[in-house]
């Protein structure tokens, strides 16, 4: 999994067309937003209002990816390439 980064300084680094997968470190809301713009602009979570708790990652074009969560495992995030 990707290393912890604040999401208004990483968005900055990220190609707008790309969509972002979001992940609240501490409660384990996640969202995938389609435009930088749209992120937490406040860095806080809608859920647990955590601040600047967020790990976030560009997801490309070709990629799709399955999350999961459970007690014993915690987060687990599967990627795969697309199927054309």
């Amino acid at each position: 999994m990707s290393q912890k980064q604040d999401i208004s300084s990483s968005s900055e680094k990220i190609n707008d067309s790309l969509p972002i997968f979001v992940l609240c470190d501490r409660c384990y809301w996640c969202a995938t937003f389609l435009y930088k713009n749209r992120l937490c602009r406040d860095n806080l979570c809608p859920e647990c209002a955590a601040f600047n708790k967020f790990s976030s990652f560009p997801v490309l074009p070709n990629e799709s990816f399955t999350f999961d969560y459970n007690d014993r495992r915690g987060v687990e995030l599967e990627f795969k390439n697309r199927k054309e």
